[in-house]
């Protein structure tokens, strides 16, 4: 059996283990494509071509993660596609008869142009050859240095440059960003080794969805499953239902969300929730209705928390209702005796003041939201927040740190400048949650690939952060979105 076949399934009638379909919500099999008469070149992508050149597993990281390839499903709906490593949805495809690296387009040319069948090697029966899906004769062979699309003229020389061995990928035990290319507010929990990542926003309709994997890479493809749907408006929490949390609270899941009645200027957000009836976060859930927070007052991005056995609940919130949307948002703490019941007045710990978190906007925005809470390896409290508005490059989080009790405004010290920030490819990072994966922790947050790009440009990230001899969290560079990221 052709070594290919053997890893990644079918190909017109050659049939060997099924190929993991993107809806399996498994990691995607990888591989590297070496060719049959030259020992160390590999199939890479450079300079937005395909290309064959001479690579070692002591070549730099870059060279073998350009080398690398997820093998999925065919675009074309048969035979199979080839994704790049570090370049998500970006898939080889011929044009003009040569082999180059395209993102994604949803047209039927470009399908068909990614979509390859496998047969066996033309020079090898133990290697592969790669056939186009819509030339029955033409195949991909490397000849000076690149790699074509070209009629099999049944020669030796073209036999063997169009035969490729397939291996063991030439990088592996690493992720790369983005988890979600369309998505924001990210929250993510492990429960017994199966990660779940929670969605709500415009992306989902405004309903809550989940997703679950044995691995961070998988959740890409995972199926959806609406855990609640939004009811029709005019309706409370039929739209904009943002940033749900997902928590586990004294043995119960728990699922915190923020909804709108009003579908227009703003004023009616509050929070909501939903309750688990099982050990299984992926539902089923019981909806509660309003979460009646003190003072009744606009309120989003809610947030439970708790500190020597005593309950909090955190979220951003303006001081009153000044009638339009445009007005300070402030972050709040209040004692609760449960999610669902407040145990005292609400607190307010932080508001935007500083020039870091006051920068310009068209709307004249000044916010605080997005509080998340981490406890230090000393037992100290810290609270992360997004600051700046979330449409513009300039949002970020910073940190608040506890010394004392969690509602005393004063017990509370805000950093001098944002503490995660964008670069590169990873711009405008905001609203993160935490997640520890076998006693390490790790960030989730949204952010953008390219500037200016707004809400519907943020994808889902996530990376590992650390803390410093004092028990203080070091968050370090958003990572790019080609940076290999260890797996957790």
């Amino acid at each position: 059996m052709v070594a290919f076949l053997g890893i990644i399934g079918l190909a017109f009638g050659l049939i060997a283990e099924p190929i993991a379909t993107a809806q399996s919500g498994q990691a995607p099999t990888y591989t590297s494509l070496r060719a049959f008469n030259i020992p160390n070149g590999y199939v890479r992508h450079g300079g937005g071509w395909a290309r064959l050149d001479d690579i070692y597993q002591h070549s730099p990281e870059w060279a073998r993660a350009d080398a690398t390839w997820a093998v999925v499903p065919g675009l074309a709906g048969n035979c199979v596609s080839l994704e790049s490593r570090n370049f998500k949805r970006h898939y080889l495809r011929h044009q003009n008869g040569r082999l180059r690296l395209d993102g994604f387009q949803d047209s039927r040319g470009f399908r068909e142009d990614a979509t390859f069948c496998q047969v066996s090697g033309l020079a090898d029966p133990n290697a592969v050859s790669l056939r186009s899906f819509q030339f029955g004769n033409a195949f991909l062979r490397h000849a000076g240095g690149q790699v074509y699309l070209a009629d099999n003229d049944n020669s030796p020389l073209f036999r063997a440059d169009a035969t490729f061995r397939t291996s063991s990928p030439l990088i592996s035990g690493v992720f790369y960003n983005s988890l979600l290319d369309r998505g924001a507010d990210p929250t993510m929990v492990r429960h017994n080794n199966v990660y779940y990542l929670l969605q709500g926003d415009q992306y989902n309709g405004n309903d809550l969805v989940i997703r679950k994997s044995g691995s961070v890479e998988g959740l890409r493809d995972a199926p959806p499953i609406i855990l609640w749907r939004h009811p029709q408006c005019p309706a409370i929490a039929c739209t904009e239902v943002w940033a749900p949390e997902l928590q586990r609270i004294r043995n119960q899941w728990w699922i915190f969300f923020t909804g709108a009645s009003d579908n227009g200027n703003g004023r009616s957000h509050r929070m909501f929730a939903l309750r688990g009836r099982t050990d299984d976060p992926s539902g089923p859930y019981d909806y509660l209705g309003e979460q009646r927070l003190p003072d009744g007052q606009w309120a989003i991005d809610g947030v439970w928390f708790e500190k020597d056995g005593q309950g909090y609940y955190a979220w951003s919130g303006w001081d009153r209702d000044y009638g339009n949307a445009n007005e300070v948002q402030h972050l709040y703490v209040a004692r609760m005796h449960d999610p669902m019941t407040p145990a005292g007045p609400r607190v307010k710990i932080s508001s935007p003041t500083q020039r870091w978190e006051t920068r310009p906007n068209h709307a004249n925005v000044l916010l605080n939201e997005g509080p998340q809470p981490i406890m230090g390896p000393q037992n100290q409290l810290f609270m992360t927040f997004s600051a700046n508005a979330s449409w513009t490059d300039d949002y970020c989080i910073g940190l608040l740190t506890l010394n004392g009790s969690p509602t005393e405004p004063s017990a509370w010290s805000k950093s001098g400048d944002c503490v995660f920030a964008g670069q590169d490819s990873t711009i405008a990072p905001g609203h993160n949650g935490f997640i520890q994966v076998n006693g390490r922790w790790w960030i989730t947050y949204h952010a953008r690939q390219h500037p200016g790009t707004g809400w519907m440009g943020r994808s889902v990230r996530l990376q590992p952060l650390s803390f410093n001899g004092a028990g203080q969290p070091i968050f370090g560079t958003a990572v790019s979105a080609h940076q290999p990221v260890p797996l957790p």
